[in-house]
Formats: C-alpha cells, structure tokens, sequence
C-alpha cells in the first residue's frame, strides 16, 4: 500500500481530496479525506471516507456509503490516532 497520507487524489468527478489518513480493511484501501478547492490552494469543509480498488491494474476510488464499514473505519482510525 502506498502513503497516501498529505497528497491530493483526483476522482472521476472531478472532484479533489486531501488525504488526511489512511487504513487498511478486508484487502481495500481506505482514505478519510478533505475536498480542496480546484487550484488545491483551499480546503473546503467536506469530508469523505473514500475506497480504493485494484482492477485489472486500474485504480478506481469511490465514497464510503455503508454506514456500519463507516462507523468501523471511523473508530479505527479514531484509535490509531
């Protein structure tokens, strides 16, 4: 796994995230993130657990929606703190 932790991820929406940190769960990535502005100059007060997948060598990053895998991250990372 790479450390992503203080670098931007741009997603399919273009949307960007300020990767504030990082776990590991079930063999996926998980991210909790900050939305930056478009010029990444400003953060904006929106906040996202994001998942990353690997399939067939492609990237794809999507928002953490299951609210149980979200209360589970969010005590994990609370605790790793």
């Amino acid at each position: 796994m790479d450390n992503r932790i203080n670098k931007i991820i741009h997603l399919k929406n273009g949307g960007k995230y300020l990767v504030l940190n990082q776990a590991i769960y079930q063999g996926k990535n998980y991210y909790f993130a900050v939305r930056v502005s478009d010029d990444e100059e400003d953060i904006i007060d929106e906040f996202q657990m994001l998942s990353e997948e690997v399939r067939d060598g492609k990237i794809f990053i999507s928002t953490v929606k299951d609210p149980d895998t979200l209360k589970l991250l969010a005590e994990y990372l609370e605790s790793a703190s």
